[in-house]
Formats: structure tokens, C-alpha cells, sequence
């Protein structure tokens, strides 16, 4: 039945012998790194990828993350989660509403939530479905309306002055009214394809990209377009808007576009992932004037914010299609290769990994705890500071395929 719900069942519950994740591995900074032959930009300044800095040696220390708690979802879970009032929601099989405190399960909704995150508003949680797109009460998971759709959605809403914003499989950008799911406006924006670019709201405009690369600027109100502007990305993921540029990636190529934010005008286009062609697949996070990108050649990327140019860049054993987030002056992202990483801002040295059962997605972080779902089904909740020292060797760390420098 439509918007049933069910009780977790003592597996579904933190128990306290679950064992806790354990920390191996070390970071990898390559040296020499061979620049890319570049391709005639599309627009703007396409700048060169500068050799990273080198680590000063053999060796580095590692500490382990200490988990917290973690809960299973029913599922894998394919999205990030969102944090509001002492509660983690998260998608899995259905979706779930875990009490940040202990990992208690408060309620789930098995019809609710697919391959999307939910976001939270006040007392309502607005998620899509297979099939339908809900706004249901956050404190029990009833539906309070809930509209069809032809197409499922991949991608979060964003909720903001009455309004949810949602893109789905369709050739549509969508508004409707918060409160009663009644169509606002709606605008046609691209082929009909599968997008993971999410619309984003930032001073007072709305931005959504296509599949090919083209940037929209809409009025949130009316869906009027304020202006447009193509990229050569391809497939490109969730922008990034922060003080005045509109940052994007590419998820079929190395590229990262940045555009000013109010014309659409394009201030530099960089390739961080070289020597191999790799995709990047990730909404990027910035901290100061440092973007950060994780990358399908295994890696998480630092580029200067305002040129575009590689600062460093650290090394895992898969690749990095968990979007990073920057808190407390620690990145902190998953990948590939089972882990969560967190590792300074300020030059990528490796400050503790957690082992998950799969490839991680990515995380947020709130009052110093790290929340991020796993492939393995799991809901983490970790603590940001580190725990005990473990040192490694760095001497062929290094991400399978790769080559020696």
C-alpha cells in the first residue's frame, strides 16, 4: 500500500557488538605527474595541471576512524543523507529516519525514496519515489501529498520560499507549491535522458544543466530564463555555487568549468586528472579558495578556486564518485575502494579512512560527526576526530593500473 509504513525490525537496529571498521592504507602523492595535451577550449581559459607537490618520505601515519554507530537500510544506499533536528534520513531500500544520537530507527517508508537524497524543510521531508515524488511528515514518514511521475528521479529537490524544485528522467525542470504539490511552473531544458545534475538555488537564482553541458539560469518564482551558456561537458553532475561562480564537472571527461555566477561568462576550464583520460563525477566542495573534485582515476583533486590550477592531490585504491564535503579544515569523501577518507584541506595528508563493506557515497557532516551510506547497505555515522596512530608504507601505494613515479 502507498505510503505504508513498518516497524524496524531488531536488525535493522545499532547493536553493540557490531564490530567497528577498520582502518588500513596510506596516501599517495605522485610525483613528476606528465601534463595532458590539451584540447582547444570551448570557451574561457584552459589552464595546465602543475606537478603536485612530493611527499618527504617513505612512510606516513594513519589513524583509524572510530564509527560510531551504523544501521542498515534495508539496502545498498546510492545517495547521500540529510541531517535536520537530531535525525539522519537516508535512502535505501525505502527511506529511513535514524536517530543521530544512537543509530535508533524512528520510522521508515518503503515506498518513499529510490536513487535520490531527501531534503527537509521544517517538519517535511520532500523525496522522490519509484514513480512519484513525495512531501511526507518528518516526524512518522506519513505522506502529506505525493504527485506521479512518468520518470524516476536520481537527483535531490531543493525546497526553499514555498517551493520544490525536482528534475526526473523527463525533458522538464519542475516547481511545484511546498505545501500541496500543485504545479508552480514547469520548463522544458533539455533531451529526455537521464540527468544527475540536481537544480541548484543560489542568490536568488536557479540554476540547471543539461546533458550537454548547457548551463540555465531561471527566476525560481516564474521559470523565466536570465540567461544561458554551453560547455563542452558532457553529462555533467550537480553544479557547485559559491560567492558569485557557478562550478561544474564533467562526468564523462577530466574537465571542471567555472562560470561567473550572474552572466554565465566563463573565467577558466582545467583538466585535473593526467596522465590517464578519467571522468569526474562528483558535485565539487570548496574551502577558502581551494575546489576540491574526486576523480575515476582514483583520486580527489585540489585546484586553486580562481585559476583552476592543481594544488595536490591524494591517492586511493578506486575510484573517488563520492562528492567531497569540507568541515572543520578536513575533506571528507568515499570511494571505490570501501573507505571514507578524511584528509586535510590544506595539503590532502591523510588523517583517518574507514573500511565499509562497498563503494561509498557521499557524506555530510554535522556537529562533528561524519554521516555517510555504503553499498554495503550500511548507514555510518563516524566520529570526525581520529582515533589511535597506525603507520603505513607508501612505497607502492598506489591505485591498480597506475604507473610508478
Amino acid at each position: 500500500m502507498a505510503g505504508c509504513l513498518r516497524r524496524p525490525t531488531p536488525a535493522n537496529r545499532k547493536t553493540s557488538d557490531e564490530p567497528k571498521a577498520r582502518c588500513t592504507g596510506g596516501l599517495v602523492i605522485k610525483r613528476n605527474q606528465r601534463r595532458r595535451r590539451s584540447r582547444r577550449p570551448s570557451g574561457g581559459n584552459r589552464q595546465p595541471t602543475p606537478s603536485p607537490p612530493a611527499t618527504t618520505g617513505r612512510t606516513e601515519t594513519v589513524r583509524t576512524g572510530t564509527v560510531r554507530w551504523r544501521v542498515h537500510a534495508g539496502g545498498a544506499v546510492y545517495s547521500a543523507p540529510y541531517v535536520a533536528d537530531g535525525t539522519v534520513y537516508v535512502t535505501g531500500q525505502g527511506l529511513w529516519a535514524v536517530d543521530t544520537a544512537d543509530g535508533t530507527v524512528r520510522w521508515t517508508n518503503p515506498d518513499a525514496g529510490h536513487l535520490s537524497s531527501p531534503t527537509v524543510v521544517g517538519d517535511t521531508v520532500y523525496v522522490a519515489g519509484s514513480g512519484r515524488f513525495f512531501a511526507l511528515d518528518a516526524a512518522d514518514g506519513r505522506p502529506r501529498w505525493r504527485r506521479l511521475m512518468n520518470w524516476n528521479s536520481h537527483t535531490q529537490p531543493v525546497v526553499a520560499n514555498g517551493l520544490v524544485h525536482y528534475v526526473n528522467g523527463s525533458r522538464y525542470l519542475r516547481t511545484v507549491d511546498s505545501a500541496t504539490g500543485r504545479r508552480r511552473w514547469r520548463v522544458k531544458y533539455r533531451r529526455k535522458h537521464w540527468n544527475d545534475s540536481a537544480p541548484v538555488l543560489a542568490d536568488g537564482t536557479l540554476y540547471a544543466v543539461d546533458d550537454r553541458g548547457i548551463v540555465r539560469a531561471f527566476d525560481p518564482a516564474t521559470g523565466e530564463l536570465r540567461w544561458q551558456q554551453s560547455t563542452s561537458a558532457r553529462w555533467p553532475v550537480t553544479p557547485l555555487v559559491h560567492d558569485g561562480t557557478l562550478y561544474l564537472a564533467e562526468s564523462l571527461g577530466p574537465e571542471v568549468y567555472a562560470l561567473d555566477a550572474a552572466t554565465g561568462e566563463h573565467r577558466w576550464h582545467a583538466w585535473p586528472s593526467s596522465p590517464n583520460f578519467h571522468s569526474v563525477r562528483t558535485t565539487p566542495a570548496i574551502h577558502g579558495n581551494t575546489l576540491y573534485v574526486g576523480c575515476e582515476d582514483h583520486r580527489l583533486y585540489a585546484l586553486n578556486a580562481t585559476t583552476g590550477a592543481t594544488r595536490w592531490h591524494v591517492s586511493t585504491d578506486g575510484p573517488v564518485s563520492s562528492s567531497p564535503v569540507v568541515a572543520d579544515g578536513t575533506v571528507y569523501f568515499g570511494s571505490d575502494d570501501g573507505h571514507v577518507w578524511a584528509v586535510s584541506a590544506e595539503n590532502g595528508r591523510v588523517r583517518w579512512k574507514v573500511r565499509t563493506g562497498g563503494p561509498v557515497e557521499s557524506p555530510v557532516v554535522a556537529d562533528g560527526v561524519v554521516y555517510v551510506g555504503s553499498k554495503d547497505g550500511y548507514l555510518y555515522a563516524i566520529e570526525g576526530e581520529p582515533g589511535p596512530r597506525q603507520t603505513v608504507d607508501l612505497e607502492d601505494q598506489r591505485a591498480p593500473g597506475q604507473p610508478a613515479w
